[in-house]
């Protein structure tokens, strides 16, 4: 099956645009799937987007483009991100990959999500998906995401640990072909805790989680400290890594491929992918925007659709 994937803006005073636009002139995205592009015609057409390139879903008008966050490139982001799930539950286009939108103009433009993912998971009836992301093999899926550091021990619950593995393994089995994925569990705490020395979660939520989802039948290591479980997963013993909170997974993953990290949403009835960074206003518009993450977002989702 060729698949049809709708990529959408972003915030029109970021890179968004530009990589919407490199994606649609990529030979490698072009041969991987059709395209439609969802967005403000005036924010594409001046990134370079032509009727020859694909269709257009044109969302109105953005207001005048700056490169900050503001209300009005808020609310443009906004309407293209609904434009392409209505697109996916219409059954027009069989997933999306989402240009980066800032989270803080989506709150200035009174949008009432914190971003992609909460979106999703209303939207889909899915309040378990998540982000997995992935650069190159390495991959690594959040049990705590968009939250003040200080916030995530005190979310982080057995219960959180058990379904964000098993959603893992039934993506890497389902999305990715993968028989039976091998995962390893983060440590919270340095040592994976010193035997409660460095900290009791490891003892008191980790071990737990882990030794319920043995008994059903999944294969996860842990909890390994980070660093050693980050070494092993990139000598080749995981699948995928569990980790506990944001920087845990996104600090190894950028310093692996700074411009070429994955955002695959798992946990969702559709597809939806995007680059691992975001809006990049300090370089927007100069024509210096890395659409290294983007392409491989688009081949990622063309990948996944096809199963």
């Amino acid at each position: 099956m060729r698949p049809r994937l709708a990529v959408t803006m972003g915030d029109p005073g970021g890179v968004g645009p530009e990589l919407a636009v490199a994606v649609l002139r990529s030979g490698a995205a072009r041969a991987a799937a059709d395209w439609v592009a969802v967005g403000s015609r005036e924010a594409l057409a001046g990134a370079g987007w032509t009727p020859g390139l694909c269709p257009l879903v044109d969302v109105g008008p953005c207001g005048p483009i700056r490169r900050r966050p503001t209300p009005e490139g808020g609310r443009a982001s906004f309407a293209a991100v609904r434009a392409a799930l209505d697109l996916c539950a219409r059954g027009r286009v069989h997933g999306m990959v989402t240009g980066p939108i800032s989270k803080e103009a989506w709150a200035l433009g009174g949008v009432p999500y914190p971003d992609h993912t909460e979106l999703l998971r209303e939207r889909t009836s899915s309040p378990r998906a998540t982000m997995m992301l992935a650069a190159g093999r390495l991959k690594a899926v959040l049990v705590t995401r968009h939250m003040p550091l200080a916030r995530a021990p005190r979310a982080l619950t057995a219960r959180a640990v058990v379904e964000t593995a098993e959603l893992t393994a039934a993506s890497l089995r389902d999305g990715l072909g993968i028989a039976r994925p091998r995962l390893a569990l983060c440590a919270l705490n340095p040592h994976a805790g010193e035997g409660g020395l460095l900290g009791d979660e490891e003892e008191r939520v980790l071990r737990p989680a882990l030794a319920l989802l043995r008994r059903r039948g999944a294969d996860v290591a842990g909890p390994i400290p980070a660093d050693t479980a980050w070494a092993e997963h990139a000598a080749g013993r995981f699948d995928a890594l569990l980790a506990l909170y944001h920087d845990q997974a996104l600090i190894p993953l950028k310093l692996a491929d700074r411009f070429g990290v994955v955002n695959w949403t798992i946990g969702a009835p559709l597809v939806r992918t995007s680059p691992g960074h975001g809006t990049a206003f300090d370089v927007a518009g100069r024509g210096r925007a890395d659409a290294s993450a983007t392409i491989a977002a688009a081949l990622w989702a063309a990948r996944v659709a096809r199963r």
